[in-house]
């Protein structure tokens, strides 16, 4: 056994956060000379634009930024922690930078210093739980309530295949198959929180179990789910499972900087990339393959933050009226969703948002953005403290799906129509003393 003396462990600790810090600032560089060098050129519009002028400003974000990301810490232990850290590498470090050439550089750091002490939030409460007594529940009985579950979902796609139109057609062609989907309702609920959370905890439960072949039946829930709603996610979120799942495995175990450069790895490739074969080959399938992510999952979340900024400058705030139980007592000012509001303002889609875009700038304005933020820390403290106690592989797992979700829906639906709350509920009775979950409980001990 060896034991390490608690300056070693001071230093070991003060190594790990600079390691972070480093990851976080070199990815900020990364991310605007992306933004300046690829996205600007390609796609400048209004709300996608670099100003030359505040190359200072830039440059004091690549350093400013991953400071209020340090409390995050350096070993995942927490669910909200993976939350945390994958929105990091989508909204939190990307937004900042987009936003600099929409305002004057005074206005700019002010809404700056609002999101600065959001980011420092959230990623404080990211790790923190409370430790309130888990309900005792066997391994046999916990499987018994997976049997159900899944069951009932299956009797759901049965009947969303049976009373639905349904059509697998081709990925460049989702967007404008949605025109022609018919499920609605509690039909849509079950499908999207199965896209989300539930899919996820699937493929989580079938490889802790060593049930493997419940694997290819998850991938056809999540097929039928394409057919269905014509969403992509549902197509591209076996992937990322599968790609998390082993990069835990295999690569970040319980380290925040590895698990970040998990998240940025498609990114980094994409713009590393184009920076190779250049601009010129943007028409062949290789480049589409390529920056597939960079122009959609990277550009498309932290962008909504000037769409939303720019619309509701001079529209009326919702008051969180756009959230539907708040609407019976406050009068939601348009007659549809936001992203629909968004789209017939601008042209630009189907544009849903973060909570950071809808909860706070929709909501009640720029004022809102550490409010709207410490709201969303404490939830993750909640999450924290419904899967306590899990092992990282799972939570690797089911937090896949819900990281990429939060990046471009508000903090009701994620909970509710993306699954997120029954599934922290459902996790609250998984058995702590399984075998499953000791068998990887602590990465570093094995």
């Amino acid at each position: 056994m060896v034991f390490l003396s608690s300056k070693q462990i001071r230093i070991g600790d003060i190594r790990r956060f600079f390691t972070l810090y480093s990851v976080l600032v070199l990815y900020s560089a990364a991310y605007e000379h992306f933004y300046a060098d690829q996205l600007v050129p390609l796609i400048k519009n209004d709300f996608i634009d670099y100003d030359l002028a505040k190359s200072g400003v830039y440059t004091l974000l690549n350093f400013l930024t991953p400071l209020a990301i340090l409390p995050i810490g350096t070993r995942l232990r927490a669910p909200g922690q993976f939350i945390a850290g994958a929105l990091t590498v989508l909204l939190f470090i990307p937004i900042p930078i987009v936003f600099v050439p929409v305002v004057t550089t005074s206005a700019f750091w002010g809404i700056y210093a609002l999101l600065w002490v959001g980011y420092f939030s959230i990623c404080i409460l990211s790790s923190i739980s409370i430790n309130f007594p888990l309900p005792v529940v066997s391994e046999t009985r916990f499987r018994k309530m997976l049997i159900v579950v899944y069951a009932l979902f299956g009797i759901g796609f049965v009947y969303v295949i049976f009373t639905n139109r349904l059509a697998l057609v081709a990925f460049t062609e989702s967007h404008a198959a949605r025109d022609e989907v018919t499920v609605f309702g509690i039909q849509g609920y079950l499908l999207v929180s199965y896209i989300t959370s539930f899919g996820g905890l699937l493929f989580a439960m079938a490889i802790m179990l060593r049930k493997y072949f419940v694997i290819p039946l998850a991938i056809a829930g999540y097929i039928v789910c394409y057919a269905a709603l014509a969403e992509r996610n549902a197509l591209l979120m076996p992937a990322w499972i599968v790609y998390i799942y082993f990069a835990h495995k295999l690569f970040f175990r319980d380290s925040v900087a590895k698990y970040l450069f998990t998240v940025m790895a498609p990114f980094l490739c994409g713009m590393l990339f184009v920076d190779v074969v250049g601009t010129e080959n943007k028409g062949s399938i290789l480049y589409f393959a390529f920056t597939l992510a960079n122009y959609r999952l990277y550009s498309v979340p932290p962008l909504a933050f000037n769409v939303y900024y720019n619309f509701f400058e001079t529209h009326p705030l919702t008051y969180w009226s756009h959230i539907n139980i708040i609407q019976y007592f406050v009068s939601y000012p348009y007659g549809k969703p936001l992203s629909l509001v968004m789209d017939e303002a601008y042209g630009l889609g189907n544009y849903n948002a973060s909570f950071i875009a809808t909860d706070a700038l929709a909501a009640a304005g720029t004022g809102a953005l550490a409010f709207v933020s410490l709201v969303f820390g404490l939830i993750l403290a909640g999450l924290n403290s419904c899967m306590r106690k899990l092992n990282l592989a799972v939570l690797a797992i089911v937090t896949a799906g819900p990281s990429i979700a939060l990046m471009d829906t508000g903090i009701g639906p994620g909970l509710l129509t993306n699954g997120l709350a029954l599934l922290a509920l459902f996790l609250l009775f998984a058995p702590r003393s399984a075998s499953w979950n000791l068998r990887y409980i602590d990465q570093r001990l094995r």
